[in-house]
């Protein structure tokens, strides 16, 4: 297997693989990657600082790109030295505030005088080919203009040789790493490790082809001080251009669409490559224009002309890639979840090539003022937010691995489930059974889900705080560009950064303790609701009653404590709201005391366990299951669906019907002439028949006996069974004994008992005689029948579940 990607072998140079980097691989990448983005760009492209959003208060005038202290020109076009002392401090109390309300008068004046100095350079544009011939010939001495024809030559020449020597690299490098290449890469770790390692051995051709490059001219030229000078501005620019190669590359992947990490096509993403290929090769070779002008001492006015053009030909390409893509990168934008993405990715995407476009063209109209105004640093601004925006994607992409590799390993990797496997084959071994090889992966596979599903709360939750970091830091670097550092000392801007930066740690460790306590108690609450269970069912266990309180405690200790923190980052002194909490709280303490009780009430009955979130209790003045638990009271759900809130401090006493177990016992009828010897043994079978049935049996903490006959009547014996059950089963199993009992008692003869009245009229002789019943005797005989109704037979037949309790 070739080290290169398959689908074009010669646009890559090493593959991310089944060997794991180490710590310094990561560190090394992300160096070199970093050394890219900040050293690509020629030594003036970056911004300069501001007080002074055009003007030079605060800062001493340089000559552009240079830094070197410049005359100030004035609009004659005329150049008088500049006054010693220009530098202007902010007077004491001044701040920042002062500064922004100028900026406006700031950039009526320095407009002004930056258009009249674009006019005396403009007056100069007939002679600046003259200028730029003789200065050329005065470079050459003696040879004229023939020292640029030997001079590109040797270029050639050095340029073929050092892509020669690349090229060689390349080609070990696809040798020596072709089993880093994962074709099957599926995480996004391997993915990144893969683009990282591909970059970082391209980035080694791009420095050896420097230093071939240069090698070879310094032997083959000919020592021109304007040769080498040409050379190096050629061959520098060069090398960037191969590095900026190397960066989209491996940003867009056009050749690994495996490895690719932005949803786009292979179609996208090549015509994206090429596009912004052409772009960075068009605006660096205006740069090098710049660059190679100022290092032969031309005019510089005409170096300012060439670094306004240069800054305006990036703007129109910057521009023109953000309308022709505007709609893939809405897409990207929107992510996964498309018309569904939260409202603000959708606006963000459906007008984000607006906002870039007319940042483009501010950027390039305040570059242009400064350049005219001989301000220092002043043609980064156009290209800063793609500069940014490379460093924001490096950094993440450490993040990610970090977060992968080092602090949440993943635990669905195919080593992984290798390992889970071997694993469940050895325990097969052990216990003697046969191996079955499709089965033992399957098994791995969804071991290894599960465990990785175990860990999604958190990957998720550092995903995010990798994100917010990046886009900070970002903005960060942006406004430092533009000379606005928002993480500063001193400021209001830079205040406001370190609250933001409290108010993410205090969002992470919000976030972690709630996920780590949620789980918990999803692990604790009982796997499915007993909807048999009338009332008394199994509550939930004590940690996860005890948890959510614990929870809501921590949750409130970090915001008070993320409260306070920024409230002293804002300048408030939180002494004295340290001291009047403890006043209020001491006023508490004495005008609630009720408030205080039920606290404390609350508490020691948790403590010592007395009832728990999920169990039935009778308090006396109320009783059902306890649906929720907080600092000062419980609320309970009565089986009826009342539902009452009792505060901890009125509670005298607790009757847990949840805990342990639970004694049904069963009364019912049977005849006189009944065999109570074979009715025990039935009774006896049946409750053996149930203890060995799957769903019944575990119920049973106590098998289903016969208690004999508790009572005789004048029409029945009383007979009664009971059985003990874990809590709230009781009632599940009250229907199938009866229903086996009926069955069992009419199989073998037993009957029940029917409720019956004997009703005896007195004659008239006064003898006592049942009679037929006519209109007389049947009036006295209901009368007598439901009189005995209306007292029952007391309260060993059972009952309603509110009646038992």
């Amino acid at each position: 297997m070739r080290f290169s990607h398959p689908t074009n072998r010669r646009s890559c140079l090493a593959d991310g693989g089944r060997k794991r980097p180490g710590k310094a691989f990561l560190l090394l990448s992300g160096l070199l990657a970093l050394f890219l983005c900040l050293g690509g760009l020629p030594s003036g492209a970056q911004a300069q600082g501001i007080p002074g959003l055009f003007s030079g208060k605060g800062s001493t005038k340089t000559d552009t790109g240079t830094g070197a202290p410049a005359a100030e020109t004035t609009t004659d076009g005329n150049a008088q030295p500049e006054a010693a002392g220009s530098v202007v401090a902010p007077a004491d109390g001044a701040g920042e505030g002062a500064n922004l309300l100028q900026t406006v008068d700031e950039f009526t004046e320095d407009a002004v005088e930056a258009r009249d100095v674009l006019k005396s350079i403009v007056q100069k544009i007939p002679e600046i080919q003259d200028v730029m011939v003789e200065t050329l010939r005065a470079q050459g001495g003696e040879r004229g203009l023939n020292w640029m024809s030997s001079t590109l030559v040797d270029i050639l020449i050095a340029v073929v040789l050092g892509l020669v020597a690349s090229s060689l690299v390349n080609r070990w490098g696809r040798r020596q790493f072709a089993s880093w290449y994962q074709p099957d890469a599926t995480t996004r770790a391997d993915k990144i490790i893969y683009l990282y390692a591909r970059a970082i051995l391209m980035f080694v051709g791009v420095g050896l082809f420097f230093a071939v490059a240069a090698g070879v001219f310094l032997l083959v030229g000919t020592g021109i001080d304007a040769s080498n000078k040409t050379a190096l501005v050629v061959v520098g620019t060069m090398a960037v251009f191969l590095a900026l190669r190397v960066v989209w590359l491996n940003v867009l992947a056009p050749d690994a669409e495996s490895h690719r990490l932005l949803a786009l096509s292979n179609q996208e993403a090549t015509r994206l490559y090429r596009t912004l290929l052409v772009g960075s090769a068009i605006s660096l070779a205006a740069v090098a224009f710049c660059l190679w002008m100022e290092r032969l001492g031309l005019s510089p006015d005409i170096h300012k002309l060439a670094l306004i053009a240069a800054s305006a030909l990036s703007m129109v390409i910057l521009s023109g890639i953000a309308i022709v893509y505007r709609r893939v990168i809405a897409r990207l934008i929107r992510g996964k979840k498309g018309a569904e993405a939260p409202i603000w990715r959708r606006v963000l995407a459906s007008g984000w090539h607006f906002v870039a476009v007319a940042y483009f063209f501010l950027a390039w109209g305040i570059s242009a003022v400064r350049i005219l105004l001989d301000l220092p640093d002043a043609i980064g601004l156009v290209g800063a937010p793609l500069e940014v925006l490379l460093m924001a994607a490096v950094a993440y992409g450490l993040l990610i691995l970090l977060i992968d590799r080092v602090l949440l390993p993943r635990l669905d990797t195919a080593a992984a489930q290798e390992k889970i496997a071997e694993d469940i084959k050895r325990a097969e071994a052990g216990e003697g059974g046969e191996e079955d090889v499709a089965s033992t992966l399957a098994q791995a596979r969804a071991e290894a889900a599960e465990r990785e599903a175990r860990r999604s709360p958190f990957r998720d939750l550092f995903d995010r705080g990798a994100t917010i970091l990046v886009v900070f830091t970002s903005l960060d670097m942006l406004a430092s560009k533009w000379g606005l550092p928002l993480a500063g000392s001193g400021s209001l801007i830079g205040s406001f950064v370190e609250v933001l930066l409290v108010m993410f740690l205090g969002y992470m460790a919000y976030e972690a303790v709630k996920i780590v306590i949620d789980r918990e108690i999803a692990k604790e609450a009982p796997a499915e609701k007993d909807e048999e269970a009338e009332v008394g069912g199994t509550g939930e266990s004590r940690i996860s009653t005890l948890l959510p309180i614990f929870r809501n405690f921590l949750l409130i200790t970090i915001v008070v404590i993320a409260t306070m923190v920024i409230l002293s980052q804002l300048g408030v002194n939180i002494a004295p709201l340290f001291a009047g909490a403890g006043v209020v709280g001491l006023a508490v303490g004495f005008g609630a005391q009720t408030l205080i009780r039920d606290i404390f009430s609350g508490a020691f009955y948790l403590i010592d366990d007395a009832f728990r979130k999920g169990e039935y209790i009778d308090i006396g003045s109320a009783k059902g299951v306890v649906e929720k638990i907080s600092i000062r009271s419980m609320q309970l759900r009565h089986h009826r669906g009342a539902l009452t809130t009792v505060p901890f401090g009125e509670i005298q006493k607790v009757e847990n019907f949840s805990r342990d177990w639970a004694v049904m016992k069963l009364a019912f009828r049977v005849t006189y002439d009944t065999d109570v010897e074979k009715m025990r043994k039935i009774i006896k079978n049946f409750g053996k028949e149930l203890l060995e049935d799957e769903y019944f049996g575990p119920m049973f903490l106590a098998p289903l006996k016969s208690q004999g006959i508790m009572s005789m009547e004048d029409s029945a014996m009383i007979a009664r069974v009971k059985f003990t059950t874990k809590p709230g089963k009781q009632f599940e199993l009250r229907k199938v004994v009866y229903a086996g009992l009926r069955d069992l008692f009419e199989k073998n003869g037993i009957r029940f008992a029917h409720r019956q009245v004997t009703v005896r009229v007195a004659g008239s002789d006064g003898d006592e005689e049942v009679v037929t019943p006519g209109a007389r005797e049947a009036a006295a005989a209901g009368a007598a029948a439901a009189g005995m109704l209306g007292e029952g037979i007391g309260d060993e037949t059972g009952g309603s579940a509110e009646d038992q309790l």
